[in-house]
């Protein structure tokens, strides 16, 4: 018979938006153990798994902090409400935690009247089957004060269920049931709640449970934290375009926009890296989609990405962005350094708006390879496997070659193509290795040179170059910069 052995939560914590797949380890009916689920159409010896989520509303309500969401909140911003902003992001924990989070906090309302005067009075209200149970109030002025602030005492006595149906009363507790399948993703309604998860064999045939039913609870959920904004560096043009001859070519360009983000691949996102941040957090079911709203939001022409995994991007990526009209290029990093899951191997991806350009060529650049070939040709045999065990890093670039759909193509010779190439790197992180860093840039940029002297075309370089900011690193023939560490790279040499 088909038996539950073990049920385990990825997180211990819940968060709304975050999916939720419970790890179920069972025991085939021939005594075999597997983490593979068994659907009703796949049944093993008659049997299939059966899932059921809870919700699980005690008769004492909590709302939690929005800046710190473990724990309880005791006031909330009147503000928010009159503004129609969620409310789950009203609660706070303390007044100092309010005062503490008001400049980021204000940037909240502000941009909740603007909607709200381009859109109309439209209801924001998220803590929908619940009602809102403030155990206490905040109003503050909107143009930047904190000063009024008033301890209340009005609690709204009991929610008022929706689900007439999947209901249970159970000591004091109220279960309602939300999902029937192994994955969840909590909504706002359950914000302060507890969920619970069941799994069960059940007969194919007559669909009645045939084995014991195993639960597991999680913690209360919390709302998805509000980021802080991202506060934008100026660089001075001059900095930027002083040293290139911008001549009145340029013109005849359209303009476009690109983004380069190195999204911290899930296997590098580990307690041990990040201890200052909780495991929630770090798990990947919270952080795609938040990776994805933020590219998502600048409206980029051009992306590229680092740490992408293969995996990651088959099954979320591509797809994705697909849906808002970018086509996909990507190249893993080579394999000698890994031994594990190649699924888990990351990588550089390149995305661009079909409306603005189309796909011309595609170059790949694997440093160990060239690592390889230079060693052969310069380095003596018996000096080699030393070089090469510096110079093996495993990382990649990749180059696109773009048609431009978009402005003028000159008017000296209207037919000619505008052809732009990108590059997308993530060159090797360890500080120790700076001569490392330098040769890969170098071997990088020596092969986009090859492309620019077969034809004119502009070269945009992004990546993760893991260099100390500071100094720059020029190259002729590309229209780019780098930022190296201690040193400048100044065609192809090295000027210290």
């Amino acid at each position: 018979m088909l038996t539950v052995l073990r049920v385990h939560l990825p997180s211990e914590i819940p968060i709304v938006g975050c999916e939720i797949t419970p790890y179920v380890l069972l025991r085939r009916p021939d005594g075999g153990i597997t983490t593979d689920d068994v659907p009703e159409a796949l049944p093993v010896d008659g049997c299939f798994m059966q899932y059921k989520w809870y919700c699980v509303q005690s008769d004492r309500r909590v709302a939690v902090c929005s800046v710190h969401p473990t724990e309880q909140a005791t006031i909330q911003c009147l503000g928010c409400l009159k503004s129609k902003i969620p409310v789950p992001k009203s609660y706070h924990c303390s007044a100092k935690c309010f005062t503490d989070a008001w400049q980021h906090h204000r940037v909240l309302h502000e941009r909740a009247l603007s909607a709200l005067n381009e859109n109309g009075n439209e209801e924001g209200e998220l803590f929908g089957r619940f009602g809102s149970g403030n155990a206490g109030v905040i109003t503050a002025s909107l143009p930047g004060s904190t000063s009024n602030i008033v301890q209340g005492s009005g609690v709204n006595n009991g929610p008022t269920p929706v689900h007439p149906t999947g209901m249970e009363k159970n000591s004091g507790e109220t279960w309602f049931e939300v999902g029937c399948s192994r994955t969840y993703t909590p909504t706002a309604d359950d914000i302060g709640h507890v969920l619970r998860f069941e799994c069960v064999a059940a007969d194919s045939e007559t669909r009645t449970i045939v084995g014991a039913t195993t639960s597991i609870m999680t913690s209360r959920v919390i709302p998805a934290p509000t980021p802080t904004p991202r506060r934008l560096i100026p660089v001075n043009s001059a900095d930027v375009m002083g040293h290139f001859d911008v001549d009145s070519r340029n013109s005849s360009y359209g303009t476009f926009t690109v983004l380069s983000y190195n999204i911290l691949a899930d296997t590098h996102a580990t307690s041990d890296a990040y201890s200052y941040c909780p495991t929630w957090a770090l798990s990947w079911a919270y952080r795609r989609q938040n990776l994805l709203r933020e590219i998502i939001g600048y409206h980029a022409d051009i992306i590229c990405l680092q740490e992408v995994q293969n995996n990651h991007f088959e099954e979320f990526f591509a797809p994705e962005l697909d849906k808002h009209g970018y086509q996909a290029l990507f190249k893993k990093r080579t394999t000698e350094v890994y031994t594990g899951n190649l699924q888990s191997i990351d990588g550089c991806a390149t995305f661009f708006r079909r409306d603005k350009f189309s796909h011309v060529k595609k170059y790949e650049v694997e440093f160990n390879k060239a690592a390889q070939s230079l060693t052969d040709a310069i380095i003596p045999a018996a000096q080699r496997k030393v070089a090469l065990s510096r110079l093996i890093k495993d990382n990649i670039a990749l180059i696109a070659v773009l048609e431009a759909k978009f402005g003028s193509h000159g008017t000296d010779n209207p037919s000619k193509r505008q052809l732009l190439c990108v590059a997308n790197t993530h060159i090797n992180v360890h500080q120790d290795l700076r001569d490392v860093k330098l040769w890969q840039v170098n071997t990088l940029l020596k092969g986009l040179e090859k492309i620019a002297v077969s034809a004119d075309i502009p070269m945009l370089v992004c990546g993760d170059f893991n260099s100390t900011p500071g100094r720059f690193v020029r190259y002729q023939r590309t229209f780019t910069y780098f930022t190296c560490s201690n040193c400048e790279f100044l065609n192809g040499k090295c000027s210290l």
